[in-house]
């Protein structure tokens, strides 16, 4: 599940708010203006008990223009899990490949997952601010069946690519094949979206993840110097002297004192 936090709606509230109007060198006055950014799904990590692990989990995406040139960035960050579910995970910037030297990696965000608690806070790092959230662990549901989607726009077929290792783990690959029928989504012609998974069932995660979508060009995602080993317990609790603003159902959205943390 995806929450909008307040940095991010804050963001996009700025574009919608009032602007003062800029008079530019050598052209007519206009209002300040951006770009649509591009979110790029990380790999979902389950709060599986009994199953601790550390990685840093590495993205790679690769998008192609009109005139066949392409864009390529990447970044690394640090997920773990304790024998409890509990999960940590950082969110980290992109850079560009290759890199300059000019272009570093950092922290925005970081977010603490607590199937036991069931609380999810979400960190940013910059005005030292938490949302907590409510967190349940995700009920397995079974596989939606290959053919038609009941969205009545595509159509998913799915491949057994066999047994594999990965990372030093055992894995079954699998490919899933999305066919968007034509002028369903705006779309002038049929789209295939691929995805190949290398999923682990020790860990309960895909290991390695690979998307083509010529809506979003190719993406690649892959846990990396696994171990398994949690670490320490202090990284899985929300870091203090943060401000932390209660978003769960029953909370008021008032920030909260340190002691009801």
């Amino acid at each position: 599940m995806r929450h909008f936090t307040r940095a991010s709606l804050a963001a996009c509230l700025l574009l919608a708010g009032p602007v003062t109007l800029m008079a530019q060198e050598g052209g007519a006055e206009h209002a300040p203006d951006g770009r649509a950014p591009q979110l790029i799904a990380p790999l979902y990590i389950t709060p599986k008990p009994g199953a601790p692990f550390t990685a840093i989990a590495r993205t790679i995406s690769v998008r192609t223009l009109p005139d066949g040139s392409t864009v390529t960035s990447e970044n690394a960050r640090m997920v773990t899990r304790d024998a409890e579910g509990r999960i940590f995970q950082q969110r980290v910037t992109f850079v560009p490949v290759p890199n300059d030297g000019k272009h570093t990696m950092w922290v925005h965000a970081t977010d603490y997952y607590d199937p036991v608690e069931h609380t999810h806070y979400h960190c940013d790092m910059g005005p030292k601010t938490c949302d907590l959230l409510d967190y349940y662990a995700p009920v397995d549901s079974p596989v939606v069946p290959a053919g038609p989607q009941p969205d009545q726009t595509t159509f998913v077929t799915r491949e057994n690519l066999g047994l594999d290792t990965f990372a030093g783990l055992d894995v079954e690959r699998s490919r899933e094949t999305t066919t968007v029928y034509k002028e369903t989504v705006g779309n002038t012609q049929t789209i295939l979206r691929t995805v190949d998974y290398w999923y682990s069932p020790a860990l309960g995660v895909n290991l390695q993840v690979k998307r083509h979508d010529p809506r979003d060009g190719d993406q690649t995602l892959w846990l990396t110097d696994v171990s398994l080993t949690a670490s320490e317990p202090d990284i899985y609790k929300a870091p203090t002297g943060y401000r932390v603003f209660d978003r769960r159902r029953n909370g008021a959205g008032q920030p909260m004192a340190e002691e009801q943390r």
